[in-house]
């Protein structure tokens, strides 16, 4: 199926893989909270919160230009004026948010997400891959390359989670999905491609 000329089916296969690798990502970001020399998150400009859904957990927060950006345990979310779209990460998918307040952990319903066709939800996606890709850009300029490095053997060793692309091709991978859309190689064969 096509929609102003892009292949939609294989967009939708492309969101999966981003999604794929949104899933990896919150185990880095996961990382990056305990990291040795400070929270990496903090230091990048997320406020701190207690979490308002599940107990024990935090809520980290960004406000910019018109723009904020939610990250839990379970879930992510970028809430902008033009549409919010959430991450739920034990269904590994993104969703459209459909309620004016942010997302609780543990306390959405079904009501509350939809999907939307892949078109629409990667121009609903293209901030939170925005800020993807700038985050990990100031962790490559802050951190030794090892350090991603060592968050995906980590990563390797969680036996159920399937490996993404290498931390130095992530980043490329998803600025190519923003541009490219349904032409942009699938992640298996742009690390292959990118290896050469």
């Amino acid at each position: 199926m096509k929609a102003e000329g892009i292949d939609e089916k294989r967009l939708r296969i492309l969101l999966k893989d981003c999604a794929t690798g949104f899933y990896q990502q919150m185990y880095f970001l996961g990382k990056d909270v305990m990291h040795p020399s400070g929270n990496q998150l903090e230091a990048f400009g997320f406020k701190k919160t207690p979490s308002k859904g599940l107990k024990g957990t935090s809520c980290y927060t960004l406000e910019r230009d018109g723009l904020s950006i939610e990250l839990h345990g379970s879930c992510a979310a970028a809430y902008t004026h033009e549409g919010s779209v959430v991450f739920l990460r034990k269904r590994n998918s993104f969703y459209s948010w459909l309620p004016e307040e942010p997302v609780v952990p543990g306390k959405w319903t079904q009501d509350d997400i939809r999907r939307q066709p892949p078109c629409k939800m990667l121009e609903s996606l293209c901030p939170l891959l925005e800020w993807w890709i700038e985050y990990e850009a100031w962790i490559a300029d802050r951190l030794p390359a090892s350090y991603r490095k060592f968050c995906q053997s980590e990563w390797r060793k969680l036996k159920s989670m399937p490996v993404w692309l290498t931390p130095e091709t992530a980043p490329r991978w998803v600025e190519g999905l923003i541009t490219n859309k349904d032409q942009q190689a699938r992640p298996r064969h742009f690390e292959l491609a990118n290896a050469l």
